[in-house]
């Protein structure tokens, strides 16, 4: 079975008060960097149920760029569609408080049009030998589009994952 995922990346930077969060104060506790992003993490759990997806994406030409590729090539993702390029990931930076709620996060989106290019120039290949196609509803509308028209061309079924409500609420004709 190949599934083919279709979507960013993203790098989570979430921090952790040790006692009662101050908003406007300095607060001591712990930082942690983990990978996310909706597409890369479905990725990794359809590779966990051995069923060996193909990943479409981006990911940065840095060192945390290279350890996402690290550790899903160790889930054996086929990695052979995401591209390396600065800005490849997103990142998400969220302030948690002492209760374990997010009192503060930003949402840095990457610029995901380099997956066009990548469907545009091998999306017949990547298409033809899957089962099915993933893709996160809210990258750009111009990829969104491609993607569909390769699914119909080659009678594959599309399934939306959404990382941001907003505006895949925005794209409810491609969600019919």
């Amino acid at each position: 079975m190949s599934i083919v995922v279709i979507g960013a990346v993203f790098v989570d930077i979430k921090g952790f008060p040790e006692e009662h969060y101050l908003p406007n104060g300095r607060n001591a506790g712990s930082v942690e960097y983990i990978h996310g992003g909706v597409s890369r993490n479905v990725v990794e759990n359809i590779a966990n149920l051995e069923l060996r997806p193909i990943f479409v994406s981006l990911v940065d030409d840095t060192a945390m760029g290279q350890e996402v590729l690290q550790k899903l090539h160790r889930h054996k993702v086929n990695l052979e569609y995401v591209q390396t390029i600065p800005g490849g990931m997103g990142t998400w930076l969220a302030v948690f408080d002492d209760t374990g709620d997010v009192a503060g996060s930003i949402s840095q989106r990457p610029n995901l049009m380099p997956i066009l290019n990548i469907l545009e120039e091998r999306g017949d290949e990547i298409f033809r030998s899957a089962d099915s196609i993933v893709i996160e509803i809210d990258v750009h509308k111009e990829i969104v589009k491609k993607v569909f028209e390769l699914a119909e061309k080659h009678n594959k079924k599309v399934f939306a994952v959404v990382s941001n409500m907003r505006i895949a609420l925005k794209r409810r004709d491609f969600i019919k």
